[in-house]
Protein backbone atom coordinates (compact mmCIF):
# COMPACT_ATOMS: atom_id res chain seq x y z
CA UNK A 1 0.00 0.00 0.00
CA UNK A 2 2.82 2.40 0.25
CA UNK A 3 3.69 2.05 -2.68
CA UNK A 4 0.50 2.75 -4.53
CA UNK A 5 0.01 5.99 -1.57
CA UNK A 6 3.99 7.32 -3.06
CA UNK A 7 3.01 6.74 -7.03
CA UNK A 8 -0.29 8.43 -6.38
CA UNK A 9 1.61 11.18 -4.32
CA UNK A 10 4.21 10.89 -7.16
CA UNK A 11 1.43 11.76 -9.87
CA UNK A 12 -0.13 14.67 -7.73
CA UNK A 13 2.87 16.23 -7.51
CA UNK A 14 3.99 16.06 -10.74
CA UNK A 15 0.25 17.34 -11.67
CA UNK A 16 1.11 19.86 -9.40
CA UNK A 17 4.45 21.36 -11.13
CA UNK A 18 2.52 21.37 -14.70
CA UNK A 19 -0.61 22.64 -13.26
CA UNK A 20 1.74 25.26 -11.66
CA UNK A 21 3.85 26.17 -14.87
CA UNK A 22 0.70 26.87 -16.38
CA UNK A 23 -0.60 29.29 -13.96
CA UNK A 24 2.43 31.59 -13.74
CA UNK A 25 3.52 30.97 -17.29
CA UNK A 26 0.05 32.24 -18.67
CA UNK A 27 -0.33 35.81 -17.43
CA UNK A 28 2.80 36.44 -18.96
CA UNK A 29 2.18 34.81 -22.24
CA UNK A 30 -1.25 37.06 -22.49
CA UNK A 31 0.58 40.27 -21.28
CA UNK A 32 2.14 39.71 -24.12
CA UNK A 33 -0.43 39.53 -26.81
CA UNK A 34 -1.91 43.44 -26.20
CA UNK A 35 0.80 44.69 -28.22
CA UNK A 36 1.38 41.60 -30.72
CA UNK A 37 1.63 41.53 -34.59
CA UNK A 38 -1.46 39.70 -36.18
CA UNK A 39 0.78 37.14 -36.50
CA UNK A 40 2.22 36.66 -33.59
CA UNK A 41 -0.73 36.95 -31.31
CA UNK A 42 -1.63 34.32 -33.34
CA UNK A 43 1.29 32.07 -32.35
CA UNK A 44 0.79 33.43 -28.86
CA UNK A 45 -2.70 31.73 -28.88
CA UNK A 46 -1.14 28.69 -29.47
CA UNK A 47 1.09 28.22 -27.26
CA UNK A 48 -1.86 29.33 -24.53
CA UNK A 49 -3.94 26.74 -26.04
CA UNK A 50 -1.26 23.85 -25.68
CA UNK A 51 -0.27 25.28 -21.75
CA UNK A 52 -3.85 24.92 -21.39
CA UNK A 53 -4.79 21.71 -22.51
CA UNK A 54 -1.64 20.67 -20.32
CA UNK A 55 -3.14 22.60 -17.06
CA UNK A 56 -6.61 21.21 -17.75
CA UNK A 57 -4.77 17.41 -17.41
CA UNK A 58 -3.24 18.63 -14.44
CA UNK A 59 -5.93 19.80 -12.82
CA UNK A 60 -8.02 16.59 -13.41
CA UNK A 61 -4.87 14.36 -12.06
CA UNK A 62 -4.67 16.56 -9.23
CA UNK A 63 -8.70 16.44 -8.58
CA UNK A 64 -8.89 12.76 -8.65
CA UNK A 65 -5.14 12.02 -6.87
CA UNK A 66 -6.25 14.56 -3.99
CA UNK A 67 -9.01 12.61 -2.45
CA UNK A 68 -7.10 9.48 -2.72
CA UNK A 69 -4.18 10.44 -0.93
CA UNK A 70 -6.37 12.06 1.84
CA UNK A 71 -8.57 8.85 1.89
CA UNK A 72 -5.36 6.30 1.94
CA UNK A 73 -3.36 9.21 4.52
CA UNK A 74 -6.42 9.90 6.65
CA UNK A 75 -8.90 7.56 6.08
CA UNK A 76 -10.80 11.09 4.90
CA UNK A 77 -11.74 14.42 5.82
CA UNK A 78 -12.58 13.63 9.50
CA UNK A 79 -8.98 15.38 10.77
CA UNK A 80 -8.55 17.95 8.17
CA UNK A 81 -7.30 21.44 9.49
CA UNK A 82 -8.48 24.91 8.69
CA UNK A 83 -5.26 24.98 6.61
CA UNK A 84 -6.47 22.21 4.71
CA UNK A 85 -10.21 23.83 4.19
CA UNK A 86 -7.96 27.40 3.48
CA UNK A 87 -6.36 25.45 0.49
CA UNK A 88 -9.42 23.98 -0.70
CA UNK A 89 -11.78 27.79 -0.87
CA UNK A 90 -8.03 28.80 -2.38
CA UNK A 91 -8.41 25.80 -4.87
CA UNK A 92 -11.82 26.55 -5.97
CA UNK A 93 -10.94 30.03 -6.26
CA UNK A 94 -8.44 28.97 -8.71
CA UNK A 95 -10.80 26.65 -11.00
CA UNK A 96 -13.24 29.77 -11.51
CA UNK A 97 -10.16 31.95 -12.26
CA UNK A 98 -9.36 29.39 -14.80
CA UNK A 99 -12.44 28.97 -16.20
CA UNK A 100 -13.08 32.86 -16.51
CA UNK A 101 -9.67 33.04 -18.07
CA UNK A 102 -10.41 30.23 -20.43
CA UNK A 103 -13.76 31.45 -21.25
CA UNK A 104 -12.99 35.18 -22.18
CA UNK A 105 -9.56 34.22 -23.69
CA UNK A 106 -11.96 32.36 -27.00
CA UNK A 107 -13.22 36.10 -27.15
CA UNK A 108 -9.97 37.16 -26.82
CA UNK A 109 -8.31 35.22 -29.46
CA UNK A 110 -10.95 36.19 -32.19
CA UNK A 111 -9.11 40.14 -31.36
CA UNK A 112 -11.51 41.61 -28.29
CA UNK A 113 -9.61 43.59 -26.57
CA UNK A 114 -11.75 43.79 -23.20
CA UNK A 115 -11.71 39.90 -23.19
CA UNK A 116 -8.14 39.81 -23.52
CA UNK A 117 -7.74 42.31 -20.06
CA UNK A 118 -10.59 39.71 -18.40
CA UNK A 119 -8.58 36.34 -19.14
CA UNK A 120 -5.28 38.48 -18.28
CA UNK A 121 -6.81 39.06 -14.68
CA UNK A 122 -8.29 35.92 -14.01
CA UNK A 123 -5.07 34.41 -15.10
CA UNK A 124 -3.21 36.63 -12.05
CA UNK A 125 -5.95 35.71 -9.94
CA UNK A 126 -5.34 31.59 -10.40
CA UNK A 127 -1.41 32.77 -10.09
CA UNK A 128 -1.84 33.93 -6.27
CA UNK A 129 -4.31 31.43 -5.63
CA UNK A 130 -2.01 28.85 -6.77
CA UNK A 131 0.63 30.12 -4.38
CA UNK A 132 -2.34 30.25 -1.71
CA UNK A 133 -2.79 26.56 -2.15
CA UNK A 134 1.15 25.97 -2.15
CA UNK A 135 1.38 27.89 1.12
CA UNK A 136 -1.97 26.65 2.89
CA UNK A 137 -1.04 22.88 1.96
CA UNK A 138 2.69 23.12 3.96
CA UNK A 139 0.87 24.39 6.80
CA UNK A 140 -2.41 21.29 6.29
CA UNK A 141 0.20 18.78 5.52
CA UNK A 142 3.00 19.46 7.98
Amino acid sequence: MDLLFDIILWLHFTAFVVGGANVVTMPFLVARMHAASPETRQALCSIAKALSRAGRGAMVVLLITGPILMWQRYGGLSGASVWFWVKMALIVLMLVSIIAAGITFKRAEAGDDAALETAETAGRIAAVAFLGVLLSAVFAFN
